[in-house]
């Protein structure tokens, strides 16, 4: 991944990431003999979560030529980390553990995963009320089955929350993931 000038790619006011892939391919099942490039599992799942009400980056353009690949997307301005928001001096710890578990959750409700849940590829905007945004939906596919393996691993890898941040994120997560449509 490459950071830009937009102005390249027709943005004149911001950067942008440039994804290049070439021969880097997945195989659903029910594709087993189309080799579909993993930008263009990324693209459709940044569009979906977005129709979700999900916070994405918003897709520059998107190109395909047989298994080679390219996505733009847009600098996602304000934002850190999760682990840096939450280490941020007079963070609301608290409102960030809320956003990210009720936005986990509609993600999860609607039978998507992230499949590389980590602290960089989640985005925290202080400015905009600890808004949550995922990146790098990559590995994002569709399956209620892997929603453990989803969590699993963000409790693997993000072990700089409290316990009362565990049990506030474990309360919100269930209440959002069981409310109605």
């Amino acid at each position: 991944m490459h950071i830009e000038s937009g102005a390249a790619w027709g943005i004149e006011e911001c950067r942008v990431f440039v994804k290049r892939q070439s021969d880097y391919i997945c195989r659903p099942p029910w594709r087993a003999f189309l080799a579909t490039p993993r930008l263009h599992r990324e693209q459709r799942a940044l569009l979906a979560w977005r129709n979700l009400g999900v916070g994405t980056p918003e897709i520059v353009t998107y190109r395909r030529k047989g298994t080679d690949a390219v996505l733009v997307v847009r600098e996602v301005s304000d934002s850190q980390p999760l682990q840096e928001a939450l280490e941020m001096p007079g963070a609301d710890r608290n409102q960030i553990v809320s956003n990210l578990a009720a936005v986990l959750a509609r993600v999860h409700r609607a039978r998507w995963v992230h499949g590389a849940l980590y602290s960089p590829h989640i985005l925290v905007q202080p400015e905009e009320g600890y808004a949550v945004i995922f990146i790098d939906l990559e590995k994002a596919k569709r399956s209620r089955r892997l929603r453990r393996n989803d969590l699993d691993r963000f409790w693997r890898h993000n072990r700089y929350f409290t316990t009362a941040e565990v049990t506030l994120f474990e309360a919100e997560y269930q209440t959002a993931y069981r409310k109605p449509a």
